[in-house]
């Protein structure tokens, strides 16, 4: 191998590692019979590189050892120096470089334990998943101590909100196992916070319709006192943090539970980009939450939207415009044939109707239940076009809304 000088001269990017060497060198901190023993560690160190990662028998494998060793090197000398090239010289002479190309890898495996983002109980941490992501950092010809310690701060921000968010619902009655999102309970937590005189857990899907429309009263303000009990005798910590939480809400997140238009339900389940979270109860009545946020589809559907005869009774009468309702009279259900054959489902009706109408959360089933099932055998089962199976009396078709919707008639000829 040539000499550590001239193997180091290679990187035009002067990493710290190169730095600190000849800065050693030069100043004598670093006494010439040191170098040998660093070629060594060098030599010795890349053949357990290569071969972690792959294989010490390919030349290419070895000088991407060689860069990644180097990497790791760098990012710790630089990180225990703080810059300083006299520390970090004294350390190459003090130090093998094996034990610094540790305490890079042991930082990257730190950082890689840090949760990526706030939600709960993710991709977990395992011997494959570290190695994979070593490979992806060492390979980087970007990744400095700079980008580490972004990284870092952002990873120990999500870390530190999903400690305080199972710190919040410790404290209003929810398990951590029911928890998956942190920046959802964090802001469900501040809303229960902010509107006076609600209870001081976690709600259900009806209790939070029923917070968002206290909050979205002119006359609500938090109430200093209520949240200062709350946090008594709390760690300090978890003090600042709620307090910067509830500062977030009203700045951020109460604008939009007071903007024109908002709902409940549209914010529970539309495309709002803020989460919130809300427990499951079985004693949470659905029909009741239905009846709050929707409450023409809960009328129309008489709170049975669960049922297959009924949505397509609802649909199949829409599509052909007549009145929607949750059950068919048989004269209906001639009506409707007759509209269909005339002109076809008016679809967009269907569609329409379910945007402006349905609780948000019901959407992407009902759209599918509509285009991809009832649509589509419908049309098949109520036309009269093939002329080896007429049913100019509409019997056939009769019989098919008979047993597809909530039909008010028995099975017999008519």
């Amino acid at each position: 191998m040539a000499s550590t000088s001239t193997s180091l001269a290679a990187f035009d990017d002067r990493p710290f590692f190169d730095k600190a060497l000849r800065y050693g060198v030069a100043e004598r901190i670093i006494a010439s019979d040191r170098l040998p023993c660093i070629e060594q560690d060098l030599a010795k160190g890349l053949v357990q590189i290569a071969n972690y990662f792959g294989t010490a028998h390919l030349r290419p494998e070895l000088d991407l050892a060689l860069r990644r060793m180097v990497k790791l090197i760098s990012l710790y000398l630089e990180e225990i120096s703080a810059g300083d090239l006299g520390v970090a010289a004294a350390s190459l002479r003090d130090k093998t470089l094996l034990s610094h190309s540790k305490g890079g890898s042991e930082m990257i495996k730190r950082l890689h334990a840090l949760p990526e983002s706030a939600v709960i109980g993710g991709e977990c941490v395992s011997v494959e998943s570290q190695r994979a992501y070593l490979d992806e950092v060492t390979r980087s010809a970007t990744f400095s101590l700079e980008s580490y310690r972004a990284e870092l701060g952002l990873r120990l921000k999500n870390q530190m909100a999903i400690d305080f968010s199972l710190w919040l619902a410790k404290k209003m009655g929810v398990s951590r196992h029911d928890v998956d999102d942190a920046d959802a309970l964090i802001r469900s937590a501040m809303l229960v916070l902010f509107v006076d005189m609600a209870a001081l857990s976690l709600p259900s899907r009806t209790a939070f319709v029923r917070l968002i429309k206290a909050a979205r009263a002119a006359k609500a303000k938090l109430d200093e006192r209520r949240l200062d009990v709350f946090l008594k005798n709390e760690p300090e910590e978890f003090q600042r943090l709620t307090r910067a939480a509830m500062a977030s809400f009203i700045a951020s997140d109460l604008p939009r539970i007071r903007a024109s238009g908002a709902s409940a339900d549209n914010l529970l389940y539309g495309d709002q980009g803020q989460s919130y979270f809300v427990k499951a109860s079985v004693d949470d009545d659905v029909r009741e939450y239905d009846r709050l946020v929707a409450k023409h589809w809960d009328r129309v559907t008489r709170g049975e939207a669960d049922d297959p005869a009924v949505l397509a009774t609802v649909f199949l009468l829409l599509a052909t415009g007549l009145a929607p309702k949750a059950s068919m009279l048989l004269k209906d259900a001639k009506a409707l044939t007759g509209k269909f054959r005339e002109s076809g489902f008016d679809s967009s009706a269907v569609i329409d109707f379910i945007a402006s109408n349905a609780p948000q959360a019901m959407h992407d089933d009902l759209l599918k239940f509509w285009k991809e099932d009832l649509k589509r055998e419908a049309e098949q089962q109520l036309a009269d076009s093939d002329p080896n199976w007429p049913d100019s009396h509409m019997e056939r078709a009769v019989e098919y809304l008979r047993t597809t919707c909530r039909a008010t008639w028995k099975g017999k000829k008519w």
